[in-house]
Formats: C-alpha cells, sequence, structure tokens
C-alpha cells in the first residue's frame, strides 16, 4: 500500500505492517533497504509484544511457561488496514488463535503511518482487551541505505557518556560499551562485530544518520526509553531502533512482570507513543 505528496513517495506491506519504501520524487533515491535475502531480508520490522531475545526464548506468566522467539511475533503476522487516504495509513493486529499460545491476553495492536512534508511519522497504540492486565513491549526497526557503512556516522543531539548495553546471543551482559565520542558515533567496518549497540537513558531526543559529512535521516524518538542501533558488519544499511523495551538480562529469572522495559496495561486502557523519521534529500 502507498502513501505520498509532494516529495515522497511510502510503501507499507499489510505483512507485519511493515515499511518497506521511501522513495523521493525528486531524484528516486531509495532511503530504506530493499532487504537482500544474502544479508538481511527485511526492511523494518515490527517488534512486539517483545523487545530482543528472552532468555532460553521462554517467559513464565504465574506457574506458566510461554516460548517467544526474538521480538515477538508482530512482524511475521497479517495486518487488517483499518484506514487508508492518500497521506496516511493503518493497521491492526488483533489477538486469535495464533497468538494465543505465545501470548495468552486479548489485545488490539495498531500501528499508523503520517507523511507531512519530508517527515514520516510512525504511531503505535496497544489496546488491552482482557480482564487482565497486559505485559508488553514495543518497538520499531526501520534500517536506512548508507552507500558505505564505513563513511557513516550517527550524531545525537547531545553529548552523550552512556555506554551501550554488550549483548551476546541476544542477551544482555551488563558490560558497557563505549564507542560515542562527544555526541559522534563513526560507523566502522566492526563496530557491530558485537551485535546491536543498545542505549538507555539518553540525553538526547533524536539522532542523524550521516554519510560523507551530510545528513540523511534524522530519527525523532522523545520520551522512549531505549535505542537500538544495529546492522549485520559491512552491510550498507543501518538500523536507528526506537524502543519500549529491551532483551532479557543474563540470570533473569523469566518472570515477564519483573523483566526490564515492559509495560504494564490495566483493562480496557490504551497505550500510545510515537516517533518520526525526517528524510534529506
Amino acid at each position: 500500500m502507498k502513501i505520498q505528496n509532494d516529495f515522497f513517495e511510502v510503501e507499507i506491506k499489510p505483512f507485519g505492517a511493515e515499511l518497506c519504501s521511501v522513495r523521493s520524487l525528486k531524484n528516486e533515491r531509495e532511503f530504506i533497504w530493499q532487504g537482500d535475502p544474502q544479508i538481511w531480508a527485511r526492511h523494518a520490522p515490527l517488534l512486539f509484544p517483545i523487545v530482543g531475545r528472552l532468555v532460553n526464548h521462554e517467559y513464565k506468566l504465574g506457574d506458566e511457561v510461554y516460548r517467544l522467539n526474538q521480538h515477538g511475533f508482530a512482524r511475521d503476522m497479517e495486518f487488517a488496514v483499518i484506514r487508508w487516504n492518500t497521506s496516511e495509513t493503518a493497521f491492526s493486529l488483533k489477538s486469535g488463535l495464533k497468538t494465543y499460545e505465545a501470548y495468552p491476553f486479548e489485545f488490539d495492536f495498531q500501528v499508523g503511518y503520517r507523511l507531512e512534508g519530508n517527515t514520516l511519522h510512525q504511531d503505535f497504540t496497544v489496546i488491552n482487551q482482557d480482564d487482565e492486565a497486559l505485559p508488553f513491549s514495543l518497538g520499531a526497526h526501520p534500517a536506512f541505505n548508507v552507500t558505505n557503512i564505513a563513511q557513516a556516522s550517527i550524531e545525537f543531539e547531545c553529548e552523550e557518556t552512556m555506554g551501550s548495553d554488550t549483548v551476546v546471543e541476544g542477551i544482555r551482559t551488563g558490560e558497557m560499551r563505549h564507542v560515542v565520542e562527544g555526541n559522534m558515533l563513526l560507523l566502522t567496518k566492526n563496530v557491530f562485530d558485537r551485535d546491536a549497540l543498545i542505549y538507555s537513558n539518553l540525553n538526547s531526543n533524536h539522532v542523524v544518520l550521516k554519510e560523507g559529512g551530510s545528513d540523511l535521516v534524522k530519527v525523532t524518538f522523545t520520551n522512549f526509553p531505549y535505542l537500538g542501533i544495529w546492522s549485520k558488519p559491512e552491510a550498507n544499511y543501518v538500523c536507528i531502533e526506537p524502543w519500549y523495551g529491551i532483551a532479557d538480562k543474563q540470570g533473569h529469572d523469566q518472570n515477564i512482570w519483573t523483566k526490564e522495559g515492559v509495560l504494564r496495561l490495566e483493562p480496557g486502557q490504551k497505550f500510545a507513543c510515537s516517533f518520526a523519521m525526517t528524510f534529506f534529500d
């Protein structure tokens, strides 16, 4: 499905409600990674109802143990289209037989896209349709094209002293890596050899992906508590990922209610958040 204005054409597919193209109408530039299956087949998957990986891919809810693969199931499910016009569209994933085995709750997970000038807003809404409290996390995972990652960098809004949590086989170790200098992260070809960079408690509300000194994409993530940055080593894309949630830490007892980053939504309540991607021609 496509939305567009005078500047950009945006394509989102209902499977996973995944953003798969942002193309400049001025110069035909494609900003979103096109999913080379030999490297990484996705474009911008949605993360729900967890972010990251669970210890042993399992969580405990009371006396029951449930299995959830990394980043949850939303990215691999068909969404219903609930709104569509020239400049915006929205999708819904509701609980059902395919979700109960891994996640025994009634929910409606909605994702919207709004194109305003050169900015694409991505909106999230979670509605608890259960009669019990709902534990959940959510996140975005957009991959942006770069010509050569060794010539790319990420500029943070503010100077940052917080290091990145180290990840081993998808689980956080608690060891901190310091790769940001002042407010700049240089994307050397080896920076992702130890998996994603994961930040929390940042001073910045936005970052700018740059290449050769030119701005490519500004990602604004005000109020999101976590930010992931990732690429396959030496691949020509960079994922900038605002998250409400985070991977398990080594030694976690797997209780979903004590998992770091899990939100609690009471019956009948809604949770909403959004972030924005601004593209520079």
